[in-house]
């Protein structure tokens, strides 16, 4: 693990170095941001994947299924069942992978096999695949971490649903924020109350293309800089 800390910040810097960003620098910070997180998607997905083979081997597939399924719960389910059907299935899956043993293919082989010679063929290609488990072959184990953020991230999923007009990444705000003020501050020097609505109200649009905390932040400062500004 200790390895795979160090490796990978590393791999991903040689990766980005490759592989520049398709964007202007200047560009907008949601923008940005999102030309940001496909790099990083990019490069994130291959490496996980193989990290999980590399820790479970033929067993990665019933993880990858597993966060499939949870995945299609949080995006495929009514909003108003996901939560209790996130809590449902992920603890079931806790006592399943326990009582099933971590689904070994032998047993799965000998249950859908029909013959007696099919079984026998079946159950070898099974105890093959089991004999490839990777570095952690009881996967099963380590799982109920993974529980914890299916969990997480299906109820984020859940919550985020009430501001699906945001940006999913996270940007800096102060770049519009500086806008703002320097609009406002020269609206206080011309003394223009024309200026002044002008920019109230440009500001006012143009944090619609904000996430909803960044709205709240620069309408607090429209209306700050407004109320200084008639007092004045």
């Amino acid at each position: 693990m200790a390895l795979v800390v160090i490796l990978h910040p590393l791999l991903r810097k040689a990766y980005n170095a490759l592989s520049p960003l398709k964007v202007n620098e200047n560009a907008r910070p949601d923008t940005l941001g999102e030309a940001r997180l496909k790099q990083r998607v990019s490069f994130d997905l291959p490496f996980a994947g193989l990290f999980l083979v590399a820790l479970h081997g033929f067993s990665s597939l019933k993880v990858v299924i597993i966060l499939y399924v949870n995945f299609l719960l949080a995006t495929r389910l009514p909003r108003t069942s996901i939560p209790a059907a996130t809590w449902i299935f992920n603890i079931g899956i806790l006592f399943a992978n326990e009582l099933g043993k971590g689904y070994r293919y032998a047993t799965f082989a000998q249950l859908l096999s029909p013959g007696s010679a099919l079984e026998s063929g079946a159950a070898n290609w099974g105890t093959w695949l089991d004999s490839y488990g990777g570095l952690v072959p009881r996967w099963e184990i380590l799982f109920n971490i993974t529980v914890l953020r299916l969990i997480s991230f299906n109820l984020d999923y859940y919550w985020s649903l009430d501001y699906r007009s945001a940006s999913p990444v996270e940007v800096s705000t102060y770049t519009y924020i500086g806008r703002h003020s320097a609009a406002l501050i020269a609206s206080r020097r011309s003394k223009s109350r024309l200026l002044l609505y002008r920019s109230v109200i440009v500001s006012t649009r143009l944090d619609h293309h904000l996430p909803t905390a960044s709205q709240i932040t620069c309408r607090m400062l429209s209306i700050r800089h407004y109320t200084l500004l008639v007092l004045s």
